[in-house]
């Protein structure tokens, strides 16, 4: 639970962090026009913004925000969410957000009757003709503080750049996770203010990374049935680029098609892991997959559903071979669910989300515990980025971040907790307690876990009252039924009377709740199951293969296939029962132990 503090006259409902504080600081000084800053993805520059925008409207009078975002995604993301984080940051007045993009003219007419303050729009809406006049038309009248987010995308001398640095603001913040550019023409200079990732991550503002390299090949069958092995370097190098399209366009010219039948442990160890901290730690975990390309990334959902039927997972990707917008858009929400009007995020639909290029920069998502880069894994922005989606904080939980042994990442030396340098573009610092790089062995997915974690919910019954909604509704649903015992001619003036109508409706909730933890509770315990069934296999057959060897997809069943015939054996049936799904784990936990202890069990081989 975050308390209020109060900073430059401004009472924030939530307690800045300590990087947060320092651009808070700044900000209050009178003659400060402009500052540019560096923060960690999952840091908070959406909140530090506002907190600024406060700051500035406690102290000089400001009382217009324009917030400028490169792409559709954190646009739509502003719009919808933003307001979360201006009520947080103590700013005062309206606090909803005008999409100019969306309104147009209609943007100036809440403008000039005060009925809004923030506005919000992309750089590429506001770069054309109509966008910059109707932009400088709003900002002909009030005080106006510009908020610019990822800045990395503009260049100076650039138009994008250009055209921010050109708009009469009292005050322009620049942010960023990732301000690098190679060529050092940063629009807005290097940050005046910088929180390096290692810090953000003792400071529990964000997940610690750890970076895993694994051999990593992909076969490609060519018109004659001829198979060609190759690493991501290799293909990159034989089509000239990494782009996706690029790739694509070698793939159709050459006439290849990808081999499904081998899989290599990039795909399969990060998975098994993120399956074994969900059962160790109840985080309903998930994995995001870099492709190299559209007809790749099908590939790869299918390995993935093939291998882990029990995980729900689907791709997006762009242009002539992708999907459509609103199907990419769709399968985005159901892997990062919108912010309901609590600013609670619902639980997510996919555990595994298959990418080519627009899952990167933008996706605010929470329970991403596993990155794994099957493209290029070059030290740059957007694969910085990507891995940013395992930044947000979870208690307990670590980012994993996965990418081939041929990649700039493992060979500059980001293994272990040097990736959270290569978040900040710094060289590797030596780490005692660095991880092996090559992670392909039985003995690095730790044992199963004695008891699963599983959730218990919790209805907060005792924050329900009279002015409920919800209880209104009850009252009205009693009185329709002809349920007897209540006055409902004093109903509303009578306490008395009330409460026999919350007496009837904390009881129908208890039930409620009663009945979805016993179903719930069946249903994680079937999950945990199956997940530990997919440990439990990655571990043998890790055993039965020599390290760096990739897997035929079938094995995977085979081997589920004899555990599941010799664990009915012993234990039954898997039926909807928790004392029969404990047999059927606690079985699978014994073999795991016997496994370490003995090695395979003659039946497994």
């Amino acid at each position: 639970m975050q308390h209020a503090v109060t900073l430059h006259g401004v009472s924030f409902r939530q307690n800045p962090r300590d990087g947060q504080r320092r651009v808070f600081d700044a900000a209050a000084a009178e003659q400060k026009r402009f500052l540019s800053i560096e923060l960690p993805t999952g840091y908070g520059k959406t909140f530090t913004a506002a907190g600024v925008y406060a700051i500035r409207q406690q102290n000089f009078g400001t009382n217009r925000l324009l917030f400028i975002t490169p792409t559709d995604a954190q646009h739509e993301q502003f719009c919808r969410d933003g307001h979360l984080d201006l009520v947080a940051a103590g700013v005062r007045g309206p606090d909803q957000i005008v999409d100019v993009r969306f309104f147009g003219v209609q943007a100036l007419k809440r403008h000039r009757g005060n009925e809004a303050q923030v506005f919000a729009i992309t750089v590429q809406s506001m770069i054309t003709k109509d966008g910059m006049s109707l932009v400088k038309e709003l900002m002909a009248a009030g005080s106006w503080m510009i908020a610019v987010d990822e800045y990395h995308h503009y260049g100076i001398g650039k138009k994008w750049g250009d055209s921010v640095r050109a708009l009469n603001a009292d005050f322009l913040l620049a942010m960023s996770a990732t301000p690098h550019r190679p060529d050092e023409d940063s629009a807005f200079g290097k940050p005046d203010i910088s929180v390096n990732y290692r810090s953000a991550a003792e400071e529990q503002a964000v997940k610690p990374l750890v970076g895993h390299s694994y051999v990593f090949r992909i076969d490609a069958i060519d018109d004659n049935g001829d198979v060609m092995s190759m690493t991501t370097t290799e293909l990159t190098e034989a089509a000239g680029s990494d782009s996706p399209e690029m790739i694509e366009k070698f793939r159709i010219e050459r006439k290849m098609r990808w081999s499904p039948k081998y899989v290599s442990p990039l795909v399969t160890v990060p998975i098994e892991r993120m399956l074994h901290e969900r059962l160790k730690t109840g985080h309903k975990l998930q994995a995001l997959v870099g492709a190299m390309s559209v007809s790749h990334a099908e590939l790869v959902c299918d390995q993935i559903k093939a291998l882990f039927p029990e995980l729900r997972a689907d791709w997006v990707g762009t242009g002539t071979n992708g999907r459509p917008r609103d199907v990419n858009k769709d399968i985005l929400e159901k892997f990062c669910p919108p912010k309901g009007p609590d600013g609670k995020r619902p639980d997510p639909q996919l555990d595994v989300l298959v990418h080519v290029g627009i899952a990167g920069e933008g996706l605010d998502c929470r329970n991403v515990s596993e990155v794994i880069h099957l493209n290029s894994a070059s030290l740059n922005n957007s694969n910085n980025q990507e891995n940013g989606r395992a930044a947000r904080y979870l208690p307990s939980i670590v980012g994993n971040i996965n990418f081939d042994s041929s990649s700039e990442y493992a060979e500059k030396g980001y293994v272990g907790a040097a990736i959270m340098d290569a978040m900040s573009f710094q060289p590797p610092a030596p780490d005692v307690n660095e991880d092996k790089p090559e992670i392909e062995r039985s003995s690095d997915i730790p044992p199963l876990p004695d008891e699963p974690a599983i959730v218990i919910y919790n209805l907060e019954l005792e924050r329900i009252d009279s002015g409920s909604p919800e209880v209104q509704r009850w009252a009205k649903a009693l009185e329709a039924s002809g349920v007897t015992g209540i006055d409902y001619r004093i109903l509303k003036d009578d306490q008395a009377e009330m409460d026999k109508v919350l007496a009837t409706y904390r009881a129908m909730r208890q039930h409620e709740a009663e009945q979805h933890n016993e179903r719930a509770v069946v249903e994680q315990w079937q999950t945990s199951v199956e997940e530990a069934l997919s440990v439990l296999t990655g571990k043998v057959i890790r055993l039965m293969t020599r390290p760096g060897v990739r897997q035929e997809k079938t094995l995977t069943g085979d081997v589920k296939k004899r555990i599941n015939i010799k664990k009915k054996a012993d234990c039954g049936p898997v039926i909807k029962d928790v004392d029969a799904l404990k047999r059927h784990y606690n079985w699978l936990v014994r073999l795991d132990k016997e496994i370490v202890a003995k090695g395979l069990p003659s039946w497994l081989w």
